[in-house]
């Protein structure tokens, strides 16, 4: 009887916390990033990797909510100086979002894509000052 309970509760476990999903293998980097904002027309982010695993650059987006434009989830790799989409994002790599003419009350957050799950998580964020 204690077998078959021990047994139920661990096939529970393994459907409800997703441990059956072939990914265990996939997990999100482990970086730190930096922001380094300019105010002017327009104004900049930028972001640099610091340190850390390297990151397959189609697989990061940022999101930018309350700036006066360009609210919403952008591609990482059409941010200026980013290498395109299967290159890799190393430490010292940087990149900088441009697309908004006022920054100063946006948040800004950097995602990892995860290609095999498409589950997404954030690396880093930055609200304005």
């Amino acid at each position: 009887m204690v077998a078959i309970t021990v047994l139920l509760a661990a096939t529970a476990a393994t459907f409800f916390l997703d441990f059956g999903s072939g990914n265990l293998g996939q997990n999100a980097p482990q970086a730190a990033f930096t922001f380094d904002y300019e105010s002017g027309s327009p104004d900049s982010l930028t972001i640099e990797h610091r340190s850390g695993d390297s990151i397959q650059a189609g697989n990061l987006y940022i999101t930018v909510s309350g700036a006066s434009t360009a609210n919403g989830q952008h591609d990482f790799t059409s941010l200026s100086g980013a290498p395109a989409a299967g290159s890799k994002i190393t430490a010292g790599s940087r990149v900088t979002f441009s697309k908004a003419s006022d920054l100063s009350d946006a948040a800004v957050t950097l995602n990892w894509k995860s290609p095999d799950s498409g589950k997404s998580i954030q690396l880093a964020s930055w609200e304005a000052p």
